[in-house]
């Protein structure tokens, strides 16, 4: 089939595939294109002064800034031992893990980056000059960029990080080159890529057939990210086509990490089962791999993936993720979610998103960050959950369900590094918000499209004309946006806007407008000047969840019962204010709340403070009836966001009433 045809394969209406090359529905803007202001730009420099985010390197420095593993700490056969942050038991298995300091650093720089140059002052911005030309300088003259010396790189029999360590680190010099237009980076990591592309040849190599494949290898496949920029950058299609190879020869072998496989999302009676972070980050090489192949079985096995995501997800968007999905489905309080799958299944969301055009993904990105995201950050900025559950009913290092049999694990808990376990989601937690921002709007053929919203500043061209457009709004906490537009010169262009699904009706004043899907279409020749107001309108509503209980939303925020609690501190970290801390619930008992799904909660706002928006915006007021007094009691909820303990779903007053009458 000729890639110059677009076509529509045989697979559901629920997807259209088409050629990507010619038909993608958007392209994602350079990063820096897009930055934030008002809360999410506060907050994002309040990450990186004094919070996780800007302060790991400090937290770990042995780990970040004393392991050169891109140059001269590179790992070679003489190398047997690697301080890793994580728990050790000196088995000879370990050596499997030499490349994890790649993914720490490499991790946190793409995410502390990405901050610095939206939001960073010069010092931070000297910080990461200084980075980029420290990783310049380890390229080797034939133009390697990686973690292995002579004698191990491109030779793995067994377990690696060869395509891992060099993905992590491609992502963050590549939005580095994009914010500062430096040509030198972009062909520093062409070249590279050009090397391990020559190195593993398409058709004529296999890099993931390896014995005892561990989480490495698996990684690997995210390669696939810095090619799909790569063609956004080039439209050189030789990129997609090596993406799609990569994936064609992970089908090929036994793998440790088998979600994505073609023949198990063919298989009927097959579930998600694998490393939640493997199986949503390798849904974009999937979509890429249907997209760009139009082979109707990947494009089938990607239609069977979306379906069975759903199953997996919760009421606050969080992944199954505690770290092992192990084929279940997705459930208010006995499934947790990691940060790391958090980032990664946003990320796959964005990917679905600029390939489909389809408005549904940017619902997701949203109610993912604005809820199981924020929700496992700590409301003081200084430390994440490394795992979370909706339910939270303690956070005492273990999944409450699991106190009697789990006592030493410690991934349900606050901490700033998570040491103890890996130091993985820490990194990860600082991507989230920049990978949000970057992905705010498109640019198409005709125009641009607004995907996502909050307060923030896009700038672009089409063609010769300079156009900046500004979201003057404090969304979430509030939907009316006003948008105002500069161009260079007058132009007409359109400007598309992204109706929420939970919006039940909307305004637009300034402007006519005309409605395409789930989108609003404005088409004029703009001028200086210009602006127009979109007011979106709801109220807050009682959802149903896959597991039967019941949410209560205001907009795309998750509200939550909070559950008073007792900080236990743990261990304290070498920089002042930074700590391990656990909770402990202060009641003597579960909280058993029912929900009247007929009843209605009244929004009660309160003066803003951009400062700590989660804690200050508004309350969710109603009744909830309490199961162990037996009475219906006043509830003030308050964002997800904004809790450490609390109770996010509720049972139905309703059917505990029919189930107690039929016993």
């Amino acid at each position: 089939m000729s890639k110059q045809q677009c076509i529509i394969l045989g697979v559901s209406s629920a997807l259209s595939f088409s050629c990507l090359a010619l038909t993608q529905a958007s392209s994602e803007l350079p990063f820096g294109a897009i930055k934030p202001d008002g809360w999410i730009k506060t907050q994002m420099r309040q990450d990186i002064n004094s919070g996780f985010v800007g302060n790991l390197d400090k937290l770990v420095p042995d780990l970040i800034m004393q392991d050169d593993i891109y140059g001269e700490d590179r790992l070679t056969k003489l190398v047997d031992s690697k301080n890793l942050g994580t728990r050790t038991t000196g088995d000879d298995w370990e050596v499997q893990f030499l490349w994890w300091n790649s993914e720490t650093q490499s991790n946190w720089w793409d995410g502390y980056l990405r901050n610095v140059l939206l939001v960073g002052d010069k010092e931070q911005r000297e910080k990461v000059d200084r980075y980029i030309a420290n990783k310049l300088s380890t390229q080797d003259d034939d133009g390697y960029m990686g973690i292995y010396g002579t004698d191990l790189r491109y030779q793995h029999a067994t377990e690696n990080g060869e395509l891992w360590a060099q993905s992590s680190l491609f992502r963050g010099m590549i939005a580095y080159y994009e914010a500062s237009s430096e040509q030198k980076i972009l062909e520093a990591v062409k070249s590279a890529v050009a090397v391990t592309m020559r190195a593993y040849p398409i058709d004529h190599s296999t890099p993931f057939k390896v014995k005892n494949a561990f989480a490495g290898v698996g990684h690997g496949l995210t390669f696939t990210d810095v090619l799909f920029t790569l063609y956004r950058l080039t439209k050189d299609e030789t990129y997609l086509d090596y993406a799609t190879f990569l994936l064609d020869d992970y089908n090929r072998h036994t793998q440790p990490e088998e979600d994505v496989l073609t023949r198990n999302l063919l298989d009927e009676t097959y579930r998600f089962k694998g490393h939640g972070v493997h199986t949503y980050e390798h849904l974009r090489t999937l979509t890429i791999a249907a997209y760009h192949s139009h082979d109707k079985t990947y494009a089938k096995a990607l239609e069977v993936y979306l379906e069975r995501l759903e199953n997996v997800v919760t009421a606050s968007g969080g992944p199954i993720g505690d770290e092992w999905i192990g084929g279940r489905h997705a459930h208010h309080t006995e499934t947790g979610y990691e940060y790391c799958s958090l980032q990664e299944l946003l990320h796959s969301y964005t990917v679905l998103l600029n390939i489909t055009g389809e408005a549904k993904w940017a619902d997701k990105i949203e109610w993912l960050l604005f809820n199981a995201a924020q929700g496992a950050r700590h409301p003081d900025g200084k430390s994440i959950a490394y795992c979370k559950p909706d339910n939270a009913y303690n956070a005492l290092g273990y999944l409450d369900m699991d106190a009697l049999t789990q006592p030493k694990e410690k991934r349900f808990k606050y901490s700033p590094a998570h040491q103890d376990v890996a130091v993985c989601c820490v990194p990860n937690a600082g991507r989230i918000y920049p990978y949000y921002v970057q992905s705010m709007w498109s640019q198409t053929g005709d125009g641009l499209v607004a995907n996502l919203f909050g307060p923030s500043t896009m700038q672009t061209k089409i063609d010769e004309t300079s156009i900046k457009v500004t979201q003057q709004t404090r969304y979430p906490f509030e939907h009316q946006i006003k948008f105002s537009v500069e161009v260079s010169s007058p132009r007409p262009f359109s400007i598309k806007i992204r109706k929420p699904s939970w919006s039940d009706e909307v305004s637009v004043d300034g402007v006519s407008v005309t409605n395409k899907d789930d989108y609003l279409v404005i088409t004029k020749t703009w001028k200086n000047g210009s602006s127009f107001i979109v007011d979106f309108r709801t109220s807050p509503k009682i959802s149903r969840n896959q597991d039967d209980s019941y949410s209560v939303s205001y907009g795309p925020i998750l509200f939550a019962s909070p559950i008073g609690h007792q900080e236990l501190v743990g261990k304290s970290h070498p920089v002042d204010g930074f700590q391990d801390l656990f909770y402990k619930s202060t009641l003597d008992s579960k909280p058993r709340l029912l929900i009247d799904t007929t009843s209605k909660f009244i929004l009660n706002t309160s003066r803003f403070d951009e400062a700590s928006p989660w804690d200050s915006a508004f309350r969710l007021r109603g009744k909830l009836y309490d199961v162990h007094s037996q009475q219906w009691v006043d509830a003030d909820l308050q964002p997800m966001a904004n809790t450490i303990l609390r109770l996010v779903s509720f049972a139905s007053f309703s059917n505990e009433i029919v189930e107690r009458q039929a016993r």
